[in-house]
């Protein structure tokens, strides 16, 4: 079975097809790439974690097309969709936007529906570098250990607190020591549509529970390094229900925040710009 399943990862020649004619849906085939995980378990993990972790990433291909057909093949964008919730960032303090925006030339993942308007966030010195002294050890990372925010009100829906971090090997490298990519992670429900995800979160860091609720900027967690990530940072995305898999991902309006610098009532950021909430509302 495992022998057929990466197999299937030379479907993703198919995407560039895709490409040349322009049609997002023969690009869709890119994502049989991830069927090589069927080759490349990780020692980290025992068997079962490792049929849960290639499982999951398989069940992310399944979500491409089940999100495109819940939304009538017409995903979320800035243009059609209007925000139920105006949201602030996780966090405390001046961070650097790695990772995310509101257009295909931006977003974190384009084409997986779920992440489409994610974003990474790492705090950055001033020679813009994430950490400082042994790339391997995690406390040497800025972001290591700071608090994590809950970006509106909600409810907690779901509480993942167990993975430990994955250790950082070659720069880019990841060697992820979770059946799930997320590692620890917190999903909140702020509307009936709009629930945030915050992954790659500190082992047994977690201080609130499903059932719970929680008021914009309560502590809620730690910056770590569990799941699928090559060094700690902030994954946090909006997405249109509570299936990571499955829910198409949602442009985010952020309010009450400061891009470079400068005040903004509301915005949909991109990356390549340090934001920080304003303390002043």
């Amino acid at each position: 079975m495992l022998k057929f399943i990466s197999k299937l990862q030379w479907l993703f020649w198919v995407g560039f097809l895709g490409v040349f004619f322009d049609n997002q849906y023969l690009t869709l085939f890119f994502l049989f790439g991830l069927c090589g995980f069927a080759n490349v378990f990780s020692p980290m993990r025992n068997n079962i974690q490792n049929l849960m972790f290639l499982g999951q990433n398989l069940w992310m291909l399944v979500g491409i097309l089940i999100a495109h057909f819940r939304h009538g093949f017409k995903l979320p964008d800035k243009n059609s969709y209007k925000p139920q919730v105006q949201y602030s960032l996780p966090f405390d303090g001046e961070w650097y936007i790695a990772n995310g925006g509101v257009d295909k030339e931006t977003s974190h993942s384009w084409f997986l529906p779920s992440q489409r308007y994610a974003y990474d966030f790492f705090i950055m010195n001033n020679e813009e570098t994430t950490f400082s002294g042994e790339r391997e050890q995690l406390e040497n990372y800025f972001c290591f250990a700071e608090n994590v925010l809950a970006p509106a009100d909600g409810v907690v829906i779901s509480a993942v607190s167990h993975f430990p971090n994955t250790p950082i090997i070659a720069e880019g490298q990841v060697d992820c020591t979770a059946s799930d990519v997320r590692g620890n992670h917190i999903i909140i429900r702020h509307s009936k549509h709009e629930y945030s995800m915050i992954a790659h979160l500190l082992p047994e860091s977690i201080c609130v529970k499903k059932g719970d609720s929680v008021s914009r900027g309560q502590v809620i967690a730690k910056c770590g390094n569990s799941g699928n990530t090559s060094e700690p940072h902030i994954h946090f995305q909006i997405q249109y229900g509570k299936s990571f898999a499955i829910s198409a991902g949602l442009p985010v309006l952020f309010a009450h925040i400061i891009v470079d610098g400068k005040k903004t009532p509301q915005e949909f950021i991109t990356n390549g710009h340090y934001v920080k909430n304003d303390d002043l509302i």
